[in-house]
């Protein structure tokens, strides 16, 4: 479990009855800080969640994964299906659900192994041909999890959205 959740469940007890506090060593300032941050974060990931819900009522087109993977292919290429041990050639935009680019390959191809990008994306990827064209939306588990990025352009477990052109393999 990520250390700064069970810091944020040990203050939220702790809070909640001061033994907790002694026991755990925790200031007040401390275990108010962490309240905060869980708190933040639970609203945060209630909010992702309402966004995904919403995509999915909203376009009817959009397919879920039992790994909660949000998706749909747009422009189905054409070949072999990428492995996971091939490298590819990529157009891509990612998005914070609010809209706002966090990256972009702005208009040009990049390459880099499948193997090599958060589990959604891979898992977009597998299901992409040469030529394809996505629309997905990656659940915080499947993006960069707990940790975030270590810059915080993206939380602990947020969802991002991401439009991907498949150009082809790199060889």
């Amino acid at each position: 479990m990520n250390k700064a959740i069970i810091l944020a469940t040990v203050a939220f007890a702790a809070v909640a009855t001061s033994s907790c506090k002694h026991k755990y060593n925790i200031s007040d300032q401390d275990a108010t800080a962490a309240q905060e941050q869980y708190q933040e974060l639970s609203t945060a990931q209630s909010e992702d969640k309402a966004f995904i819900a919403r995509q999915l009522k909203a376009d009817t087109a959009l397919k879920q994964t039992a790994s909660g993977l949000v998706y749909k292919i747009t422009a189905p290429g054409s070949g072999e299906q990428f492995k996971e041990d091939d490298k590819v050639k990529v157009i891509y935009t990612g998005k914070h659900v609010d809209g706002q680019v966090f990256d972009s390959s702005n208009g040009q191809a990049v390459s880099f192994p499948v193997a090599a990008v958060v589990p959604g994306f891979k898992q977009m990827l597998l299901m992409m041909r040469p030529g394809a064209k996505a629309y997905c939306i990656i659940p915080g588990d499947l993006a960069y999890g707990q940790q975030g990025t270590p810059d915080g352009s993206i939380a602990p477990n947020e969802t991002l959205v991401f439009e991907i052109e498949a150009v082809g393999l790199d060889k």
